[in-house]
């Protein structure tokens, strides 16, 4: 538990120190695998250097926000830069457990500042969509790890840096924590416009 802590704290710390010149390749990264998901998932963006590590595709939804990601495998530097990240060791979408995924508040995750409590979270992993409802909205400590810890129900939780506005390492992190709403269903959620995914991620 310790170790795993670690590594969520070491993730918001990387969280904070990314500037405004790395936001361009957040936003890159994340058009690459969108493309590459709409035409085929292959193992070329690894190749290419892009992604670090084994890759599954997932896609997280903000149906109210109309924000989508691409999240990818392992909060290292290089993944948080290019996009939202899962924790290792933390659990898969939709299964038992804490699913926790990590990005930047100053490029990806900036727009949890607009979520509420009660609004959905879709996760999609391997032709499943899995709906979450938002639990709780919460401010802690970086040293706080109170939130990453193992669950006994399905829990999505999101970590980024907190202010949102603040200049250099962020003192705090926000918390958004979902709980899985039903079973598991086929398909995909309906796909946001272009402008509509431009205009809540800039």
């Amino acid at each position: 538990m310790k170790a795993f802590s670690r590594v969520l704290i070491a993730a918001g710390l990387v969280t904070a120190t990314i500037g405004g010149g790395m936001g361009l390749a957040a936003w890159v990264g994340q058009r690459v695998w969108q493309e590459e998901a709409r035409t085929g998932w292959t193992a070329e963006l690894l190749h290419a250097g892009v992604a670090e590590g084994r890759q599954e595709l997932t896609r997280l939804t903000f149906p109210a926000q109309g924000a989508e990601f691409i999240v990818w495998e392992g909060a290292s530097k290089k993944n948080l830069l290019y996009g939202p990240a899962r924790v290792e060791g933390s659990a898969i979408p939709g299964g038992n457990g804490n699913c926790i995924i990590a990005a930047h508040r100053d490029t990806h995750f900036r727009m949890l500042r607009d979520v509420r409590k009660d609004q959905e979270i879709l996760l999609t992993r391997d032709g499943r969509v899995y709906r979450y409802r938002i639990t709780g909205l919460h401010i802690v400590k970086a040293a706080d790890t109170r939130y990453y810890g193992p669950a006994a129900t399905p829990t999505l939780t999101l970590v980024t840096c907190y202010p949102f506005s603040f200049l250099g390492h962020a003192p705090k992190r926000y918390i958004v924590q979902a709980q899985l709403l039903e079973p598991p269903q086929s398909g995909s959620p309906q796909a946001f416009s272009e402008p509509e995914a431009r205009s809540s991620q800039y």
